[in-house]
């Protein structure tokens, strides 16, 4: 037992423990990027909806440009989707909120956020940041043509967030 406890305190002196600057800040960034945070389910909604609509903007920007749209939807790492109306590729969800967005009386669309939620009702680590894109006919009514859909990360927009 002495003996380990002699080599034990001859380790530690030897380890001196220096770090340059670099390191040192290096650590100090992980240290604070890994921080407990509280957020309120607002402060979450609200970062949504403004990285949805930043999307949505690269997006309407690129609008006839097929490459720039495929773009920043491989820089998304799949996590934005275009789906249409009767669309077998949708994802419960995305049908659902197609269905509510086919449904809806007032014709008066807008953006939506949903928290998704798993089989047993638990939350899960993701987002829906939806916008649906209309199409005014001539005799003044509204079309659906399809909903943009992002997929966002809890984790990642928290860790956004100032």
């Amino acid at each position: 037992m002495r003996w380990s406890s002699i080599l034990l305190v001859l380790f530690i002196a030897g380890c001196t423990g220096s770090l340059t600057e670099e390191q040192r800040k290096a650590v100090k960034e992980d240290m604070e990027s890994h921080a407990i945070r509280k957020v309120t389910d607002a402060q979450l909604t609200e970062a949504a909806f403004s990285t949805g609509r930043k999307l949505m903007t690269e997006l309407e920007k690129a609008k006839n440009d097929s490459a720039k749209i495929d773009s920043i939807v491989k820089a998304s790492d799949g996590k934005i989707r275009w789906v249409v109306p009767g669309s077998a590729n949708a994802v419960d969800i995305e049908q659902q909120l197609i269905d509510a967005y086919l449904s809806s009386a007032t014709g008066d669309a807008q953006d939506n956020v949903q928290k998704i939620r798993g089989a047993g009702g638990a939350d899960t680590d993701s987002i829906l940041y939806s916008k649906p894109v209309l199409i005014k006919q001539k005799d003044g009514t509204e079309v659906l043509t399809g909903v943009w859909n992002v997929w966002l990360s809890r984790k990642e927009l928290i860790r956004s967030m100032d």
